[in-house]
Formats: C-alpha cells, sequence, structure tokens
C-alpha cells in the first residue's frame, strides 16, 4: 500500500493540486514524517476530504469531536439498510430528514471500540467504515445492498479486515459504494486499480452513502426518529404492492 506521503501526493494529482511549497512541516509530512492534527485539518481543506478520513489514513486516532456523535447510534444504520435498499424512494426522503434534525451535543455512553488491524489496503477500508459508525454487521449488509458486492458472513468482513481473506478490486468496488470516496481515489489510497471494474451498485448509493455520513452526526435517539419514519415508508411501499 501506498505511504501517506504517497496517498497525499495521489490525491493532490487527480485535484490537479501541488502540495509542494515553502511549508516544511508539509514537505516532511509528504517525506514521512507523522503530521499533526493542525496539519491533517488543513490537509483535508485542500484536498476536499472528511477530516477525520485523513485521521484514519495517516493511521492516526480520531479525534473525539470528529468522532461519529453516537456509538450506540450503529444499531439504527443496521435496521435502516434494509429500507435504504429496497424500498422506492426511501434513500432521498430519509436523507432529507437526516439532515434536517439538529446537532445534539455528544452524550454519555462508553466510548466506540476501537478495532485495530493489519496495515494494509483492507485495514484500512475497513477503518473507514467504521468511521461511519458501521460495525461488522452493516458492512456486510450494505457491502451487498449497495454496493452489489457478494453476500458475506460478519466473520468473513473480519477475515478481510486482518488480511486473512484477499481485498479483490471487486469487493474494494463494492465496499468504495458505501463510503462517500470516488473509485479514483480509493485507488490512490489503496494502490488497487480499479479502472477495469464494472461495479454493479445500487441506483441510490451515491445518496445512501452520503446519509450514512450524515448519520454519524446524530445520536441514537435521533435515529430511531429516522428508523421510525423508513418503517412507515417499508410498511406503506408493502401495502402499495399488494394493492
Amino acid at each position: 500500500m501506498p505511504t501517506f506521503g504517497e496517498q497525499l501526493r495521489r490525491l493532490a494529482e487527480i485535484r490537479g493540486l501541488r502540495l509542494s511549497g515553502p511549508d516544511a512541516g508539509l514537505a516532511s509530512v509528504l517525506d514521512g514524517a507523522v503530521p499533526s492534527p493542525a496539519q491533517l485539518i488543513r490537509l483535508a481543506s485542500v484536498l476536499g476530504l472528511h477530516r477525520s478520513d485523513l485521521f484514519v489514513v495517516a493511521g492516526l486516532p480520531v479525534p473525539e469531536d470528529l468522532a461519529p456523535r453516537d456509538a450506540a447510534a450503529g444499531d439504527a444504520l443496521q435496521t435502516l439498510a434494509w429500507p435504504l435498499v429496497f424500498v422506492p424512494g426511501a434513500v432521498p426522503e430519509l436523507h432529507r430528514l437526516v439532515r434536517s434534525l439538529p446537532r445534539l451535543a455528544r452524550p454519555p455512553g462508553p466510548a466506540p471500540v476501537e478495532r485495530s488491524y493489519p496495515d494494509g489496503p483492507a485495514g484500512l477500508v475497513l477503518r473507514l467504515l467504521h468511521n461511519r459508525n458501521l460495525d461488522w454487521a452493516s458492512i456486510a449488509l450494505y457491502l451487498r445492498g449497495l454496493g452489489g458486492g457478494p453476500m458475506l458472513a460478519v466473520s468473513s468482513i473480519r477475515r478481510i479486515g486482518h488480511g486473512a481473506r484477499p481485498l479483490t478490486p471487486d469487493l474494494l468496488a463494492a465496499f468504495g459504494a458505501v463510503l462517500d470516496l470516488s473509485s479514483v481515489d480509493l485507488s490512490a489510497l489503496t494502490g488497487i486499480d480499479l479502472r477495469s471494474i464494472n461495479t454493479r451498485a445500487h441506483p441510490d448509493a451515491d445518496e445512501a452513502a452520503e446519509l450514512i455520513w450524515s448519520a454519524r452526526a446524530l445520536t441514537a435517539a435521533q435515529l430511531s426518529v429516522v428508523v421510525n419514519r423508513a418503517q412507515e415508508l417499508r410498511q406503506e411501499w408493502a401495502g402499495e404492492s399488494r394493492a
């Protein structure tokens, strides 16, 4: 897998940017020095990436103020998988609802479970997915439903992250549909060429990935409102299908 400096150079090249300049600190990061939080935040802004994602890419802990708002909200994201994938029109409506909810203070509760993986493309992809408050079960559901990938068991997702099962280009492309990252950015980050891969992603995969990202800013109580509306949409759709 490319080093962090190489990843930055590749991301900048995709965007037609040059990261070289008088900033000696940035030059040292490009040459392999550990970046500071301030440097990562500045680089994320320049590259148009989520700030917390760049901490993940750099292999550093995500600061609390950039982490998912409520670790307990992950269960709701798993529940949302079915209506997001199968109910027509659910993605845009639920996305609007997620964006309309206020951003509340971080609720008390246990910190998110830290899952460590070996360095490499698969570990990076799994950490990026966890940064969206997705656990292994949710990842498996969205891999199939949004990415058009295979139906994998939770144990298989875990094995991929730990390098016991290969991360093929097809799998990476399917995982990528769950991340609001372009295929060229994923290739730049992982070193895996996706240009010849024909994805079978869900028609609403791009917006669904944005919804998943937006939902990480909500509490479990707020996401329960989204789940309730999703269940109503599912019931309405089932009724129309039987009519």
